[in-house]
């Protein structure tokens, strides 16, 4: 009998939530890292899994990112954020919220 490789139920991609000016002031990145580095505690800190951010490009909000790694710990965590897959975040501006970067 051959095994068979699991099947993913989440996305490989990078994935990225959008945060108005509003939403940054009023402290939902603390919110959305509390609610991460629960998670990652809880896996037992999985390497790569990772929550970065930036001020958007237009200077009006701010972006968070999720590693690839995250997803099948923190997929519903991203989905209730409506996050949207995106291309790996550029690097310039970028800093380490939550996590472990050895796989970003």
């Amino acid at each position: 009998m051959a095994i068979r490789e699991p099947r993913r139920s989440v996305p490989a991609d990078w994935y990225r939530i959008q945060l108005s000016r509003d939403d940054y002031e009023g402290g939902e990145v603390s919110v959305i890292q509390g609610a991460f580095q629960q998670i990652y505690i809880a896996r037992n800190a999985p390497p790569g899994m990772a929550m970065l951010g930036a001020v958007d490009e237009g200077g009006d909000g701010y972006c968070v990112y999720f590693t690839p790694s995250s997803l099948p710990h923190a997929w519903a965590l991203v989905k209730a954020y409506s996050a949207i897959p995106h291309q790996p975040p550029p690097r310039k501006g970028l800093v380490l919220i939550s996590g472990d970067t050895s796989g970003a």
